[in-house]
């Protein structure tokens, strides 16, 4: 008994440590994104600007809440699509 509750312990303290660091991946790419498109202001019409930050705080909140899998891939079509 002791066993297996010192056992999903370590299984919930492994997960929150993926969690975490999953989500420090959601908020670098993110941060990336902001900054290409921040690069990008000069050449980019402001409503389409406007747009492409909105898109990119979707991904981001859907990467924080764990509905996204590969956002690295959301993040860099998000950054063709800038262009």
């Amino acid at each position: 008994m002791l066993r297996a509750a010192v056992a999903g312990a370590a299984l919930g303290l492994m997960a929150a440590a993926v969690a975490a660091q999953s989500n420090a991946d959601c908020g670098e790419a993110y941060k990336s994104a902001l900054e290409k498109l921040e690069r990008a202001r000069h050449a980019t019409p402001p409503e389409r600007i406007a747009a492409l930050r909105r898109r990119a705080q979707r991904v981001y909140e859907a990467c924080r809440t764990g509905d996204v899998q590969d956002v690295k891939a959301l993040f860099d079509r998000l950054d063709r699509s800038g262009k």
